[in-house]
């Protein structure tokens, strides 16, 4: 996603800010897209006009870092005692306080995730000069998410220190501190401090002043301007966002995350719709298989009055297919392969000889393999095992010499 940085510079000193005097603000902007990068520098009323001259310009308060003069922001390290992160915050104000020269309630305070244990980094800005910088930033019609001194962007590692020059003063960063101060005291503060190398942001140092420093100092020139390296040095997840608490600005309803949002909330209401459709689903569900219950334990001491009554669904069910499979036996002996075969039987002389029996009970159907004397005998096989309610089919039939062997199936008629 593209992302807009805007630097706002005050050109005459106005330090209030008045609505009144808005030719006093210039806004330096940087607008990094995906694969380009674009700069200028407006006037509050010329900034306006800018994202209708360019299609990626952002509008989620997420991708809108607004940058103000270091000399707005105090910036401190403390530790404070407490166990827990919110008891660290409660007693961070009056550990402060010794800090600010007015009211501590007139302070809003901005920190770095608190770590019970460890020294908690924090951002001091007045809060009704913090509302004045958010109502700038609105006349020109941005609402930043991020907001952050220029003094929170210059880090420099132990021993080192970087120079951004501006038109009137240069901004001084260490590893502990940062300031602004006029042009001609920067060889004093240098040599009065015990650095092993200078870096130069936006100018550079004269022949003669770096004469005048040590000669292990290392002096490094960097070629990009003052803004363009602010930029290069913000990282979202360290920097102390002075937007917190009560100035946090949430992202625009009309956004992409916005419209994020509004999806997984209706994905979210539909969630509950179905959630609750089940439960009264399962509701009347378990109602009916109560009702269907009672009535099944009713029917149960009206068909079997001798017996006990069921003690629960488990047991009533075990004493209903009992009792079916009881009757059900009963009923496959009446017509099955014992009543089947003696009826077969019943039709077949001394002479002849059974040789195999089959019986499918799926099919009801007795197959079986005789000894006849010849085939002559066939026929009246037949009609003995009609009388008995029984019709045969003869499947085959062939004399080996010692009689007819014949494949029967009987089955009832």
């Amino acid at each position: 996603m593209p992302k807009l940085f805007v630097k706002a510079e005050v050109q005459k000193g106005d330090a209030q800010l008045m609505e009144t005097d808005e030719q006093s603000i210039l806004l330096h902007w940087r607008l990094i897209g995906d694969s380009s990068v674009e700069a200028g520098i407006s006037s509050l009323q010329e900034f306006l006009f800018l994202k209708n001259d360019h299609v990626n310009w952002p509008e989620s308060p997420e991708d809108l870092v607004a940058i103000i003069p270091s000399d707005e922001v105090l910036l401190l390290g403390c530790e404070v005692p407490g166990r827990t992160a919110g008891t660290v915050k409660k007693a961070l104000p009056y550990a402060l306080e010794e800090f600010v020269a007015g009211d501590i309630e007139d302070v809003h305070i901005a920190h770095e995730k608190i770590r019970p244990g460890q020294s908690v980094k924090c951002a001091l800005i007045n809060k009704q000069r913090l509302r004045q910088w958010q109502d700038c930033f609105t006349r020109a019609d941005i609402s930043p998410g991020i907001m952050v001194s220029e003094g929170q962007l210059l880090t420099a590692d132990a021993k080192t220190c970087t120079l951004v020059f501006g038109e009137l003063e240069v901004m001084i960063a260490t590893s502990e501190e940062t300031a602004s101060v006029a042009r001609s005291e920067i060889l004093a503060l240098i040599s009065n401090m015990e650095l092993e190398k200078v870096v130069c942001v936006g100018g550079k140092l004269t022949d003669i002043e770096v004469s005048q420093l040590s000669a292990s100092l290392v002096v490094e020139n960097d070629q990009r301007d003052g803004f363009e390296y602010l930029v290069s040095s913000f990282d979202g997840p360290s920097v102390i966002n002075l937007l917190q608490g009560e100035y946090k600005v949430t992202a625009s309803a009309n956004g992409p995350t916005g419209a994020m949002v509004g999806i997984v909330g209706l994905l979210g209401i539909w969630l509950v719709v179905a959630m609750f459709s089940f439960g009264v689903e399962g509701f009347w569900a378990k109602m009916k298989a109560d009702e269907l219950s009672v009535d099944a334990t009713s029917l149960y001491k009206e068909y079997f009055p001798r017996d006990s009554a069921p003690v629960s669904q488990g047991q009533l069910a075990r004493r209903f297919k009992a009792k079916l499979g009881g009757q059900r036996a009963l009923d496959e002996n009446s017509q099955g392969f014992i009543d089947l075969l003696s009826r077969v039987s019943g039709g077949i002389t001394g002479a002849d000889k059974i040789q195999s029996l089959r019986f499918n009970q799926q099919r009801m159907e007795l197959t079986f393999e005789i000894l006849l004397s010849g085939f002559n005998e066939l026929d009246p096989l037949k009609e003995r095992a009609s009388t008995q309610g029984v019709s045969l089919n003869m499947t085959n039939a062939d004399d080996d010499g010692k009689g007819v062997r014949a494949r029967l199936s009987a089955e009832y008629q």
